[in-house]
């Protein structure tokens, strides 16, 4: 995943514009208490669909008619806007090519662009993530839930009010709800697993259910009134045909019930024709075709879209390896010369340009098909339930008809029609013995049957591997978070520093682990120091595990408000009888604005592309050892009267 955001933008009513540049990187706005610093990040969680705004209200609110992301996701820039709250916070989600610049955005740029509630830019912006998950089933959960962007930026943003916290270390944790979701889809973030894996749970779930209730009916005496009207209704709607009576199957199953105990008798003084039997045989036959239609209906449904998954795929990875030999192949913008005779190939020129359209072609064609080539792994595991339905229905009905045929219509055994109706009442008797003793039909099969496919969705999910894969991402954190700690300011007490993080058991805690096997938990730590020093190490961790993973959907921006706060809230470097103090707390936050510029640099080294972090502080950095570097990163210093608004 390749991202960052372009710019934040404010407009207002009359077209007037405050905009805050961005790059790939280190990003630093500075100045003065009450200059608009913080406001950033509200209003770039505002634009990032928000339920509400928490865009501090005053100058900013009353200035502001539209506020505006244009954000780099993969191969595109999305301008992703949204209308101040007041007149409804409808949004704009508009992609344009990656080199789109910024400066084209007026008020006037979005006059002809389609308008979208919140829920619905929602959705486009987690499309263009590639977070694509649907449907979520936790422990113990009766409904599904999506994988949701509004989930993946708890961890993105450390708040002024976060950042030196020694009680919360993500944004959105005090709602448990919230909480829960944004632990249970770390491993979708992370891009461990997608929607296969969620859906072959839901089928694996399902089929523990009808296994434990196949076992309770072959243990106990199972009376459900379902199970009843299942089972005697067919045998009472034979017998009443029999008779030439008509039945109405709109009863209760207490009435049913009734109705088999006191069954109508067999009058051989009335005359009696196989019409009504037949006449049943034929609606159970044409019922049983239909079932059957709806059966090839589901099948194909789900064969074409097998189908499709696979052409999609295949078609996908060929255009990935043509893209590879054009990319070895390479392009040149020299004219070639024959060595021999010394005149230009004109040949070989033109083969470079055809070399270049086919590149073009296959990039626009691999776009496409990353955009259209869907995991329809939910949308066959709903058809195949369907399908089970239909599948069960079939075989009630089949049985149905074999009986009458057997029984009523091409037996031998029973000629007469008192035999047949005589018949059809010891059935019923039968059932209503069975009914008293709880003997029910034999399950055996049925409870092999799913135990088995039990057994092979059991085989697939370990295959996925999520623990091991979540013991490695738990690992990856507390060392990295540990390397970090060497450049950070930790109390002397703590060190060597040995950091850990609850991702395995989804505590999502921090602690220090001393050597006496005793947990420090970071509530239980003295100083601010080490509370923003975890903080920092623990979110720094988290930008280069999600960098570093190839399938993570994951935004790769930070922000960060106010890390030296612990040092000097106001930015001051201290007074002349505290400057021994102050050359302390200097050299602190020289460390950590070190560690931070070292460590976004080299997870850029090592992937190929800046992860962005956007840090808002009074300081200006001119006090700092590493002043220029951090001069070469301030977009925005605003002091002197300067401000956002």
């Amino acid at each position: 995943m390749k991202s960052y955001i372009k710019a934040i933008m404010i407009f207002s009513e009359s077209g007037e514009l405050r905009k805050v540049p961005m790059k790939p990187g280190v990003n630093i706005v500075t100045g003065e208490s009450k200059t608009g610093k913080s406001a950033l990040v509200e209003i770039i969680d505002y634009c990032l669909c928000s339920s509400r705004s928490t865009i501090p209200k005053g100058k900013i609110t009353d200035f502001a008619y539209l506020y505006v992301l244009p954000m780099l996701i993969n191969d595109h820039t999305y301008v992703i806007a949204r209308c101040k709250w007041l007149s409804g916070g409808k949004m704009y989600v508009i992609r344009e090519a990656a080199d789109f610049d910024t400066d084209n955005i007026t008020l006037d740029y979005f006059i002809d662009k389609l308008q979208l509630d919140v829920k619905n830019a929602q959705y486009k912006i987690e499309a263009a993530l590639g977070l694509n998950i649907s449907n979520i089933v936790a422990d113990g959960e009766k409904q599904g839930k999506k994988a949701s962007l509004r989930n993946m930026v708890s961890y993105l943003f450390q708040h002024q009010n976060l950042i030196a916290s020694k009680f919360a270390l993500f944004y959105r944790f005090t709602d448990y709800y919230k909480r829960k979701d944004i632990i249970e889809q770390f491993p979708v973030f992370a891009g461990m697993i997608g929607q296969e894996y969620y859906s072959d749970l839901i089928e694996l779930e399902s089929l523990k259910k009808q296994l434990n209730k196949k076992m309770k009916m072959n243990s106990m005496c199972e009376r459900s009134s379902s199970y009843v009207k299942e089972n005697l209704q067919p045998l009472i709607q034979d017998y009443y045909a029999l008779l030439e009576i008509p039945f109405n199957t709109n009863i209760t199953t207490h009435e049913l019930l009734r109705i088999a105990s006191n069954l109508p008798e067999f009058d051989d003084s009335q005359l009696f024709s196989e019409n009504s039997i037949t006449e049943r045989y034929h609606y159970l036959n044409r019922q049983l075709e239909e079932l059957r239609d709806k059966e090839r209906d589901i099948l194909l449904q789900i064969d074409n879209l097998d189908d499709a998954s696979k052409s999609g795929t295949e078609f996908t990875q060929m255009l990935e390896e043509l893209r590879e030999q054009t990319d070895i192949a390479g392009i040149s913008d020299v004219q070639y010369v024959c060595p021999i005779c010394g005149n230009r190939c004109e040949e070989i020129s033109q083969d470079d340009v055809n070399l270049s359209e086919a590149s073009s072609w296959l990039n626009n064609e691999l776009e496409i098909t990353s955009k259209y080539t869907n995991d329809f792994s939910e949308d066959i595991r709903k058809l195949k339930e369907i399908h089970g339905d239909i599948e069960n229905n079939i075989k009630s009905v089949w049985q149905q008809i074999k009986n009458i045929e057997q029984k009523y219509i091409k037996s031998k055994s029973l000629v007469s029609k008192r035999e047949k109706a005589n018949y059809a009442k010891a059935k019923i008797a039968l059932y209503m013995d069975m009914t008293d003793s709880g003997l029910f039909e034999n399950v055996d099969g049925d409870i092999e049957d799913l135990k088995s496919r039990i057994s092979l969705l059991n085989e697939k999910i370990k295959g996925f591997d999520l623990d091991t894969k979540k013991y490695k991402a738990q690992t990856f954190l507390s060392d990295n978070m540990n390397r970090l700690s060497l450049t950070l300011d930790f109390e002397g007490e703590y060190r060597p520093v040995n950091l850990n993080f609850g991702l395995v058991d989804e505590t999502f805690d921090i602690y220090h682990h001393q050597k006496k096997n005793e947990k420090i938990y970071l509530y239980e730590m003295g100083s601010g120091a080490n509370w923003v020093s975890c903080h920092i190490a623990l979110f720094l961790s988290f930008l280069r595990y999600f960098a570093t993973q190839e399938h993570s959907p994951m935004l790769l921006t930070m922000f960060f408000d106010q890390p030296s706060q612990v040092y000097f809230p106001q930015g001051t470097i201290g007074k002349d009888d505290k400057k021994e103090l102050s050359y302390a707390d200097i050299k602190a936050v020289n460390q950590i604005y070190k560690t931070i510029f070292d460590e976004v640099n080299n997870i850029g080294t090592i992937t190929g592309f800046l992860p962005q972090i956007l840090i808002v502080d009074h300081v200006d950095g001119k006090d700092l050892e590493i002043k220029e570097e951090f001069l070469s990163y301030v977009r925005k210093d605003w002091r002197n009267g300067e401000g956002l608004i």
